[in-house]
């Protein structure tokens, strides 16, 4: 994986033409398959869906994260202020309504 500077605690996305997203302040990757990726980051759960989904590098002591794939969205979950995810109404509470 390319290095590519960023201070502890920070979240970011870089988008590469749709098929290459880089990510860092990654804390856990809750849920992979080819459609969808969803991941704990510093500013909270971001679900990113799309297809023929892969992790091509993946280094959780560093928080970064490349994946490559189609991507047709992403989605946040809400957090308060202090960092703590609601717990009402959460993106994973939607899916499975």
């Amino acid at each position: 994986m390319d290095q590519f500077p960023i201070e502890q605690g920070t979240h970011k996305v870089e988008i590469l033409q749709r098929e290459s997203i880089r990510l860092t302040g990654v804390i856990h990757v809750e849920s992979f398959d080819e459609r969808q990726v969803v991941v704990e980051t510093e500013m909270g759960i971001l679900a990113l869906m799309g297809e023929e989904f892969h992790i091509t590098a993946l280094d959780l002591e560093k928080g970064q994260m490349v994946l490559e794939g189609m991507l047709f969205s992403l989605e946040y979950s809400s957090r308060d202020r202090g960092g703590a995810r609601h717990r009402d109404g959460g993106f994973l509470q939607r899916i499975f309504r």
